[in-house]
């Protein structure tokens, strides 16, 4: 015999063994149930009774103050990144807005109707950005002086203009939100 067929004839072997022995049962991992256990009653005096309620009365509190801080700490965050939302775009504003004075000048002195036709339509998708942002200018034509938007940087006598009126404008003012984030610079007339 060769030592192939010894090695087949070997596995063949295994086999016929394997077949003629009975399987063995594996043990049962389950866990088995607990007996069903007694239940205990346990007996409190009314002092122990109450020093417990005591206790739970005393943890809800806790609980629910520990709830309002937390909501308070939250309604503080919202305010916070609101407020510093708010104050970004306004230092983004005091940027942009002397810019935007500019275009007053710069339209004073084209002579060039087509140039001047597009340096206000500039102007004007400007101010519809600003728009987006609640940004709004402060009137001042026929306008009364407010010192709660506008700053008086001359008085004038003007036969032409109520007194208080505001005679022109130098540089335009902003408000966003109704909060005012600069003030128009203007020309009062001041009769004696």
């Amino acid at each position: 015999m060769t030592k192939k067929e010894d090695e087949q004839n070997s596995k063949e072997n295994l086999k016929e063994k394997e077949k003629q022995q009975p399987l063995k049962a594996e043990p049962n991992n389950k866990p088995q149930k607990p007996e069903k256990e007694e239940e205990k009653v346990v007996t409190l005096s009314q002092e122990d009774y109450d020093g417990i309620k005591l206790q739970m009365a005393k943890v809800i509190n806790d609980y629910k103050d520990l709830q309002r801080d937390l909501e308070n700490y939250r309604k503080r965050s919202r305010e916070e990144i609101d407020s510093a939302k708010d104050l970004g775009i306004e230092k983004a504003l005091q940027v942009i807005f002397p810019a935007l004075d500019s275009f007053k000048k710069a339209k004073e002195m084209i002579g060039d109707k087509k140039t001047l036709s597009g340096v206000e339509m500039i102007e004007k998708s400007l101010f519809d950005a600003l728009k987006k942002f609640d940004v709004e200018k402060i009137e001042t034509k026929n306008k009364k002086f407010d010192p709660m938007c506008h700053n008086a940087v001359l008085s004038i006598e003007d036969k032409n203009v109520e007194n208080g009126y505001i005679v022109d404008e130098v540089e335009s003012g902003y408000t966003r939100h109704g909060k005012v984030i600069k003030f128009a610079q203007v020309v009062v007339c001041n009769r004696k």
